[in-house]
């Protein structure tokens, strides 16, 4: 059975802001990724049955994206 997960962003304020719900484990960690990658914001998934976090809660800018910001 597929978990189904809502997606947040964690704004510098420390507050939530809902972006987006994802089926199944590899489908919220494909979103997570997706909008790490366009955000200095870190993301977190959270099941909804159970509303306890995803394991891996925290998506940072892929390695290839911290390198080009980092050569500015």
């Amino acid at each position: 059975m597929l978990r189904n997960f809502d997606i947040f962003e964690k704004l510098p304020d420390g507050s939530l802001t809902w972006r987006t719900c994802a089926f199944g484990q590899f489908e919220a960690e494909r979103k997570l990724q997706e909008l790490a990658e366009h955000s200095e914001n870190e993301f977190l998934a959270v099941d909804i049955q159970s509303n306890e976090p995803f394991a891996q809660t925290r998506y940072l800018k892929s390695p290839q994206a911290v390198r080009k910001a980092a050569s500015r």
